[in-house]
């Protein structure tokens, strides 16, 4: 029996699922709400001469574990939670220490364990700068980009694909919410009459785009060496042809794809080269049938390829994949093991129906569902 250690935040229905189908093959999945962090949750470290270091989280309802784990999943991390009642000066101090202590306790459980992805590693490859920067050098196709904040290059750019058109990306996700509505910013078409006073401009970097004619997009999920390629007809879609999250999913056809070998290659080096061995790859398919990379997201969602096509085994395979412990996974032949999504989704989402009211907000969330 494996131990799986799975930090998150209350809502993700892709970490009660997993645990679901880890405990019906026999294992100890844990999944550990960070946000409840220090109010509702201890960790406690021992460093003790030549003996493992201990470490042990207790939340609400007593021990959440008190030895290192054997597989880490670095699902979803939400910074520590602090209510009212402490001054502001007290509060910020509360948090800083809460927060040391609870990445280190992360990153540790990340080091002692077969980690999906390693916590340091991973917040290194969420930069867009540094992955765009890394498939360029291994020789992935990209659309002609600046990331900058300086006006004058940002308003040359848009100038200069007038034409054939730009978009504009945000580093990471982001919302706006209030009391009666929720604002998401996703890829999004621009001009350069469209951007705000230069002053303005300079305070928000971004990531301006070329817009590349698709065919379709494909969506790459990476677990160890094992590639599973979905094709989005995003373009057949009304909303979805410029960012495909948009599109509702009943109106996105989803089937599985066959990659050329030389992008499969240049993938699995991405992952290595950004120290990864778990990730999500956007790809877009030009009609001339060029592939364009776009993005890796190196803890994206990934059931929502099952369910909207479930003869591909997402759910099985990643289980295989995190009980495997190999960086090199590859899916065996014959039929995959455990439940499909199919089979513990109602469980899952009636789980996270259950604990509604038990466990912290992350200030930040982003709320993003199809990352």
């Amino acid at each position: 029996m494996a131990t799986i250690l799975i930090p998150t935040i209350a809502r993700d229905v892709h970490a009660a699922a997993v645990a679901l189908a880890l405990e019906q093959r026999g294992h100890r999945p844990i999944r550990w709400f960070c946000a409840d962090f220090p109010e509702q949750c201890s960790i406690s470290m021992s460093p003790d001469g030549d003996a493992p270091t201990q470490l042990a989280v207790r939340d609400a309802h007593g021990v959440l574990f008190d030895t290192l784990p054997d597989i880490y999943w670095n699902r979803r991390l939400s910074p520590p939670v602090l209510g009212p009642g402490l001054p502001e000066g007290d509060r910020q101090f509360a948090l800083r220490e809460s927060q040391v202590l609870l990445s280190g306790a992360l990153g540790l459980a990340s080091q002692h364990a077969f980690a999906v992805n390693d916590v340091h590693r991973a917040g290194r490859a969420e930069n867009k700068v540094l992955q765009l920067a890394a498939a360029r050098e291994l020789g992935f196709t990209l659309p002609d980009t600046l990331i900058s904040n300086e006006p004058a290059r940002i308003r040359r750019f848009l100038r200069e694909h007038e034409r054939g058109g730009a978009v504009f990306k945000s580093f990471r996700p982001v919302t706006w919410e209030s009391s009666d509505c929720l604002a998401m910013l996703f890829t999004a078409r621009i001009t350069e009459a469209m951007l705000p006073d230069d002053a303005l401009l300079r305070l928000a970097p971004g990531i301006f785009q070329a817009c590349v004619p698709k065919a379709h997009e494909l969506r790459i999920t990476c677990m160890g060496d094992e590639l599973i390629a979905a094709r989005l007809d995003s373009q057949a879609t009304p909303t979805g042809k410029t960012d495909w999250r948009v599109a509702q999913l009943s109106e996105l056809s989803i089937t599985e794809a066959e990659l050329p070998a030389e992008l499969q290659q240049r993938c699995r080096a991405l992952l290595r080269r950004l120290g990864l061995v778990f990730g999500c790859i956007d790809v877009i398919v030009t009609p001339e049938g060029e592939h364009v990379f776009l993005e890796i997201n190196q803890m994206g969602q990934f059931l929502w390829v099952e369910e909207m096509c479930p003869a591909v085994p997402m759910l099985q395979t990643f289980c295989e994949f995190l009980l495997s412990g190999d960086a090199r996974f590859r899916r065996r032949p014959g039929p995959a093991k455990g439940p499909a999504y199919a089979d513990v989704r109602s469980a899952a989402l009636a789980l996270l129906d259950a604990e509604r009211d038990l466990h912290r907000q992350p200030e930040h969330d982003s709320h993003v569902v199809y990352e």
